[in-house]
């Protein structure tokens, strides 16, 4: 009797849990990975600790909650997508060279199955990722912090806000990530193609373009990696933030960032991780494991 006679579905809840399982036992044992969430946690611990110390040191400088939540989620939230999505590389890519991917097919598992097993990391090493700074960011922010003497709530809505534009802004370019990876299948030549678009694709290009069609600028803000740090400052949450980052601005005697349209920007970042998906998922159907 076949699979589908059983009652056992492709896709069930049964299956992606196996498939949540699965992927959460192979990504903790790889070496790659581990390293890569360990220099993440090394630069942030060294980053947030600096804060921390300075405000130790400084009277006019503070790191505690709730003012802290704007440097946790702005400061270096681009290095986050960057090291979670050569973790995503390096996790997919090895199961084609080392030929995981075609024993997992041959122990069982559907070729569907397999790719969702991959979208299922994309969200799973973000949210490891996400996790891990925010624990040593705000870790570090609550030991600077005297909560009885706190003016406002610790722990404002914005918060969440933040961290739901913080993981879309990663399920993007998380998601260009599983595409390069299940396309060229091998963890170099697929780092250089991911790292090829968000440096040459949208910086250099765009700049070269721009030059000689102004008018294009608009267009190209648009492109992921462009479009997920409209998403990450935590000033676009916040309205005290903001207001922080205005009056700055105008200390300065600059012009204050303008605040983005979040529904727009949310739906952009939405869309690519979407078509990402869609896109992988067709092409690797086509192949040969």
């Amino acid at each position: 009797m076949s699979a589908p006679e059983k009652g056992y579905p492709a896709l069930g809840f049964g299956v992606w849990l196996v498939l949540l399982r699965n992927e959460f036992f192979k990504a903790r044992h790889r070496l790659a990975f581990v390293v890569t969430l360990g220099f993440f946690a090394f630069i942030n611990f060294m980053d947030f600790g600096d804060d921390f110390m300075r405000a130790r040191r400084e009277d006019d400088f503070t790191h505690a909650l709730p003012d802290a939540w704007s440097g946790i989620f702005s400061d270096d939230s681009v290095i986050l997508l960057i090291f979670a999505s050569i973790a995503i590389i390096m996790l997919v890519s090895s199961e084609f060279s080392w030929r995981t991917a075609r024993q997992n097919v041959i122990d069982g598992l559907s070729k569907t199955q397999w790719f969702w097993g991959k979208a299922i990391l994309v969200v799973l090493v973000g949210m490891v990722f996400v996790t891990t700074k925010l624990l040593i960011g705000a870790g570090t922010a609550a030991a600077g912090t005297d909560f009885g003497a706190a003016t406002g709530p610790v722990l404002p809505l914005s918060v969440p806000a933040a961290l739901g534009g913080l993981m879309l802004a990663f399920l993007s370019l998380g998601g260009l990530a599983l595409l390069v990876s299940v396309t060229v299948r091998n963890a170099g030549p697929a780092m250089a193609l991911w790292f090829f678009w968000i440096t040459l694709g949208e910086q250099l290009v765009p700049a070269v373009v721009t030059r000689f069609v102004p008018a294009a600028a608009p267009f190209f803000g648009f492109l992921p990696f462009s479009a997920a740090q409209k998403i990450l400052p935590f000033w676009a949450y916040d309205a005290s933030a903001y207001a922080r980052v205005v009056e700055r601005a105008e200390a300065a005697e600059r012009a204050a960032p303008e605040l983005p349209n979040l529904m727009l920007w949310v739906g952009v970042n939405a869309g690519w991780a979407v078509l990402f998906i869609i896109v992988a998922y067709a092409l690797f159907r086509r192949r040969d494991l």
